[in-house]
């Protein structure tokens, strides 16, 4: 397209100058010739002016669109991509020439399959979701449409357009959606179960108490009761930390400094760090704003986070904790959208298998002997309850990053 605009705009200064030549040769009258090459001069250079506000709208409008437009041609190469494409693949544009569009593809038997589809069968694409990769081997999903490139005179197929928007904030929501439909219709259910069985256990107990106090202390059947006792116990903790779950209480909001919170949690976990021979390490940035949280709930989460870390970890290592402020920007202005504190707790443990890192958030999902599987939904469950959210990245051996997000208040910038 700019190829053929330059071509046009030197032949067009090209007829001006003859133009001046003519002028200049003829005085200030001239041959009816002469008149006759200045109308056509002057009908060119208006078409030209014309052609050029056409030229510049369309431009703009490819280039400052938020969606991500790339072309290829017949041969799957990627002939154009505009700025909102080069800034989320983080390439340059003369880099992106001839480029085989299936290096955009996270899974190249996917690519395969839609350039397939799209050039041979000539079949569109409609709001289909996969996955591309970045310049820096990011993953990232995306919906995209595609349409057909026609050549300007005639009806043959030069290529195809695809169209494309970062859905990474979409996913995200919807993964949290499903995850409190879940915790939602589960805490019902553990609510009203837990509330049957808590009624029958007080009458067990107080039974069991009778029988443990009508025994001599010698007595095997006072061991007996007693064992009840400590079991129906253990059952009416379990029971609460079901109510903790299913109706979390509402928090009590003010503002703290997250740096605080950590502190005050390590020196209650320090005598255990030094039993199970891990290491501390802290890296806290300068002059955090405040986040307005309850903070005995965010204590609660942090604590889960180091118990779990300490379990990971039976033959002792390194729990690291960082603190920092990420900016995020509107991806179509690159201006900023909102800030937030990003809390990261690192474990040099075991580690979690990609398989099971969507379901470690799920109730009851426990890779421990003696585990009931709710700490972390609790814990993902306070967050939001607070305004924050919760991630984790890891690999089979080689431990795990925890990352807290907790959101700047704007009365706070």
């Amino acid at each position: 397209m700019s190829k053929q605009f330059d071509s046009k705009k030197e032949a067009a200064l090209t007829l001006k100058k003859f133009y001046s030549a003519l002028g200049n040769n003829t005085g200030n009258t001239g041959t009816p010739e002469t008149i006759d090459y200045k109308s056509k001069y002057n009908l060119l250079l208006k078409r030209f002016r014309e052609l050029e506000k056409v030229f510049d709208f369309h431009r703009g409008l490819i280039q400052n669109i938020s969606s991500g437009l790339v072309t290829i041609n017949m041969q799957a190469e990627i002939t154009f991509m505009n700025r909102a494409a080069l800034r989320t693949f983080g390439y340059e544009y003369l880099g992106t020439q001839g480029m085989p569009v299936s290096s955009l593809f996270a899974d190249r038997n996917e690519a395969a399959s839609i350039v397939d589809t799209v050039l041979k069968q000539q079949k569109m694409v409609e709001s289909k979701e996969v996955h591309f990769i970045t310049k820096s081997g990011e993953v990232f999903p995306v919906g995209f449409t595609t349409s057909l490139l026609k050549e300007p005179e005639g009806n043959q197929v030069a290529g195809v357009l695809f169209v494309f928007k970062d859905i990474s904030d979409t996913t995200n929501l919807r993964h949290q959606i499903e995850r409190m439909d879940r915790l939602a219709t589960l805490g019902e259910l553990s609510a009203g179960i837990a509330h049957e069985i808590r009624n029958p256990l007080a009458g067990i107990k107080s039974s069991a108490q009778v029988l443990e106090e009508s025994f001599s202390p010698g007595d095997f059947r006072a061991q007996l009761a007693s064992r009840i006792v400590k079991e129906i116990d253990r059952s009416n903790e379990l029971l609460k930390r079901f109510f903790n779950f299913a109706r979390p209480s509402k928090p009590l909001q003010d503002w703290h400094n997250v740096e605080m919170i950590l502190d005050g949690v390590y020196l209650l976990m320090a005598p255990r760090f030094k039993k199970k021979n891990i290491s501390f390490k802290k890296d806290f940035a300068e002059s955090l704003p405040q986040v307005y949280v309850d903070e005995s709930q965010i204590e609660q989460v942090i604590l889960n986070l180091f118990l779990n870390a300490v379990d990971a970890m039976p033959d002792g290592g390194s729990i690291s904790v960082k603190t920092a402020l990420q900016n995020i920007h509107d991806a179509s202005t690159d201006t900023l959208k909102e800030q937030k504190i990003v809390v990261t707790i690192a474990d040099t443990g075991r580690g979690i298998p990609p398989e099971k890192k969507e379901k470690i958030f799920n109730p009851f999902y426990t890779s421990k002997n003696d585990g009931v599987g709710l700490g972390l939904s609790i814990s993902s469950r306070l967050l939001e309850e607070n305004g924050g959210s919760i991630t984790v990245e890891s690999e089979l051996g080689k431990g795990a990053i925890f990352s807290i997000f907790l959101p700047v208040t704007k009365e706070i910038l």
